[in-house]
């Protein structure tokens, strides 16, 4: 006796019978772990405002030299999740807009007030370009992200 063709995608049948028939959709914070994490660090949206991250995504074509292109869907629910959480969104934390004026909109977390001051010595030369610390923008190294949560944990620096 042969197997049903459709073994293979029991699984994904299952899921859908037990979701009421409809796909599992991620959520938006989902979303931008997958698509921005491809990439890089997905970092925590309460780095920056707003404002900083509407343009950024606004500019995916143009980020950082890549085309970061995403379809209407995702773009839309990164920049909910983004906006939702950054520094003066409803879910943010307004501490990491100190020094930051409301008519500047920085497109790098490095370029944040805070991040300067915490970070002071990363930017001294010789200082954070030992193994490992090849640029300021590699969080990952010295602290623990995961989930992208603010807090999450440092391991130094």
């Amino acid at each position: 006796m042969t197997r049903p063709a459709l073994l293979p995608a029991a699984p994904l049948l299952a899921a859908l019978l037990l979701s009421g028939g409809t796909a599992l959709a991620a959520t938006p914070q989902q979303t931008y772990a997958t698509q921005c994490g491809a990439c890089h660090m997905a970092y925590p949206p309460t780095l920056l405002p707003a404002r900083s991250w509407k343009a950024i995504v606004a500019g995916l074509r143009h980020h950082f030299g890549e085309d970061a292109s995403l379809g209407r869907r995702d773009t839309a629910a990164i920049l909910t999740y983004l906006a939702d959480n950054a520094a003066d969104g409803p879910l943010g934390n307004s501490r990491f807009l100190m020094g930051v004026s409301p008519g500047m909109t920085p497109m790098r977390i490095t370029d944040m007030p805070f991040w300067r001051v915490i970070h002071a010595r990363l930017l001294r030369p010789g200082i954070g370009t030992g193994p490992g610390i090849r640029k300021a923008a590699a969080c990952n190294l010295c602290h623990n992200v995961n989930g992208g949560g603010e807090g999450s944990g440092e391991s130094g620096g």
